[in-house]
């Protein structure tokens, strides 16, 4: 996935790493965080700090600080005192991935305690997170909160290192203290710290059988191939959280799954020749030590069964440092919830798949704020139109609201219920729909940062409206939809035509719209013997023409497809139909729509009989075409 230009990040709260640090090193002075003061207001925003907190620069806790020690690892994050199992399991799912690595710590080199640099140390570091569709620059001073010496929140196993603590400042900074981090999910900061797709699953909509197991596996193993981001958790029931399970899994707590796949077993050749192999998962524990301990757990029997040329190249070691294996089958027992971090590939200097990005930033306000598909003003909402172009597509659609993390104790500024809808629109849909028409997907609606799902769609063109669940819910949002081809995405803001800009007679503005459904068509000839005709329409008005899809292998078309024309004079409307060929079309007849007539067109369907073309014009051919008609001079209604 194509991240993002970081030099054009926005510096959070208008602090200028560069700026601020060269002020620093000219001065002589290190670098003190007024907007995070080192200090209770920080830390938490319900009570005050205890007595005994101490905040201190990495300089006085150790002497040989580092910003790395010998690079980063999953090793750097084991989770404090803080509740913040989600964010710790996230980071380290990144600390091993250098590419995605370099997007949240910009200057990696320059940011180090070396030598070369101890002239411009000034106490300052700065990280970038994905906010709501921009990337930002978040400045911190190194002032970290400790007690009797010690780290009290996220730590390295390395005494000196002290990169992951800073990364984890930083994150609560955005959001105004540590304590607002406490509980969380591992998917929001995955998609925080690379501007992904997050998805959440529920294992249990998947172990109703070994079909939609395998499903599963499938989308966790591919989401693995394809350097997505991975967590799994248990769920909690009040009184549970962090209760240990008996086989040592901890409830209520974010694992990092650094792994899926199939295990070769057996020994030598007879393994090579019966090809049996097991579905594994490999687990991290952000806590460090506290492992899974059934079957296939470190040291367990199970693993004789594995050749030791198979152990080496999955790299097992016998170490109790919080990573596992557990079967797929146990994982599916075991783990509720799994939260997915998608990255994709939008550039296409790739091999693998690219998709193409439609992204619509905006904001639910007083006039586009409807509520759900079932409000009586959903149609208020924002609205963005998007082509089809294949016969078939599984597009991605992710919708995020603004996060109200940083709001935690203020009334009124709970998350929102969101959904999406998505509807057939006309075929040369440019302005806002006023009316509905047939529904294509409709998304389940949650109280969630975000939501994400896969809907299958038709080649066309269609709307999608992206909603609160109530109506009168104001808040920033972005929607991000992926395509297998180009989808032309964009918003609709108007509804109607503008007045033009010039003053020329030539730069009339309409005065009406004609609005055409192409129903179907009974009857049409065969231009080929033994084959039915693959009919399609071109409607034209005023210059413009529009052509409608084309159903195969049929006498009796149906197209239900509309087109909007917003007309500047009552010229006639031609429809005509033709035969889709791979060398030359053939033409099977028309129909004329006399706006002379307009009194007649009230939305009412009209049966109009097939006539010839240039000479011909007046002779009948075979079959007939239905349509539907309305024309209106209220152009904001169609």
């Amino acid at each position: 996935m194509v991240l993002g230009l970081f030099d054009s990040a926005i510096p959070f709260k208008g602090q200028v790493y560069s700026k601020l640090k060269s002020q620093c090193v000219s001065s002589g002075t290190l670098f003190q965080d007024p907007e995070f003061p080192p200090d209770s207001s920080s830390l938490f925003y319900t009570k005050s700090a205890p007595s005994n907190i101490v905040w201190k620069r990495p300089g006085e806790i150790t002497g040989d600080p580092k910003f790395f020690v010998d690079g980063a690892s999953t090793d750097d994050f084991h989770q404090g005192s803080l509740g913040n199992c989600w964010f710790v399991a996230a980071a380290a799912c990144i600390a091993e991935k250098p590419k995605l690595l370099k997007q949240i710590v910009p200057d990696i080199e320059k940011q180090e305690w070396l030598p070369e640099n101890k002239n411009k140390y000034a106490g300052i570091f700065h990280f970038r997170f994905w906010v709501l569709g921009e990337w930002t620059d978040v400045v911190v001073d190194d002032y970290l909160p400790t007690q009797n010496g010690n780290l009290i929140y996220i730590h390295s196993n390395t005494r000196n290192e002290f990169w992951s603590a800073l990364l984890e400042k930083a994150y609560a900074k955005i959001y105004g203290s540590y304590e607002v981090l406490e509980g969380g999910h591992a998917k929001d900061a995955l998609v925080d710290m690379t501007g992904g797709v997050g998805e959440d699953i529920t294992v249990s909509n998947y172990t109703e059988s070994e079909e939609k197991k395998q499903k599963l596996f499938n989308i966790l193993s591919s989401a693995i191939s394809n350097r997505s981001l991975i967590s799994a958790s248990i769920n909690a029931k009040d009184g549970e959280m962090e209760d240990k399970t008996k086989t040592g899994l901890v409830k209520g707590h974010a694992y990092s799954v650094t792994d899926v796949r199939k295990i070769k077993l057996g020994q030598g050749l007879l393994a090579f020749f019966k090809r049996e192999s097991m579905e594994m998962v490999r687990c991290r524990n952000p806590w460090g030590g506290t492992e899974w301990t059934g079957a296939w757990s470190d040291g367990s029997e199970e693993w004789a069964k594995v050749s030791d040329s198979e152990k080496k190249e999955l790299g097992i070691t016998i170490e109790d440092n919080g990573e596992f294996w557990m079967s797929f089958e146990d994982f599916c027992k075991n783990f509720t919830s799994i939260d997915l971090c998608h990255l994709i590939n939008t550039s296409f200097f790739s091999l693998s798949k690219t998709w193409h990005e439609g992204v619509g930033k905006g904001e639910w306000t007083d006039s586009r704020c409807g509520g759900s598909f079932g409000n009586e003003d959903y149609l208020k909402n924002p609205q963005y139109v998007f082509d089809v172009n294949d016969k078939e597509d599984e597009v991605l659609v992710s919708l995020q609201q603004a996060d109200t993390r940083a709001f935690k104790g203020e009334e009124g500024k709970e998350m929102y219920g969101i959904g999406f809808f998505i509807t057939k629109t006309d075929l040369n849909r440019e302005y806002r729909m006023h009316d509905k028409l047939e529904t294509a997907h409709c998304s389940g609606y949650a109280v969630s940062r975000d939501v994400m799902e896969r809907a299958t769609l038709k080649r066309g063109r269609y709307v999608i409206f992206p909603t609160t669940h109530k109506p009168d819910q104001k808040t920033k949002y972005i929607l991000r939809m992926y395509f297998s081809s180009s989808p032309d995405f964009k918003e609709l803001c108007f509804d109607e035509p503008q007045p033009p800009q010039c003053c020329s007679f030539l730069c009339k503005p309409p005065t009406a719209a004609t609005q055409i459904t192409i129903n179907s068509a009974d009857n049409l000839e065969s231009t080929a013997p033994l084959l039915d005709p693959d009919p399609y329409c071109e409607i034209f008005c005023e210059g413009n023409k529009v052509k409608t899809s084309v159903c195969k292998s049929t006498k009796n078309p149906n197209w239900n497809e509309r087109i909007t024309f917003y007309q500047k004079k009552d010229g006639d409307i031609k429809i005509e139909i033709w035969n889709d060929n791979l060398i030359k079309d053939d033409f099977l007849g028309q129909c004329v729509i006399p706006l002379k007539e307009k009194s007649k067109y009230t939305g009412k369907t009209i049966q109009f009989p097939l006539l010839g073309k240039g000479k011909e014009e007046s002779t009948k051919q075979k079959g007939t075409i239905s349509v539907t008609i309305l024309h209106t001079k209220e152009m904001d209604t169609v």
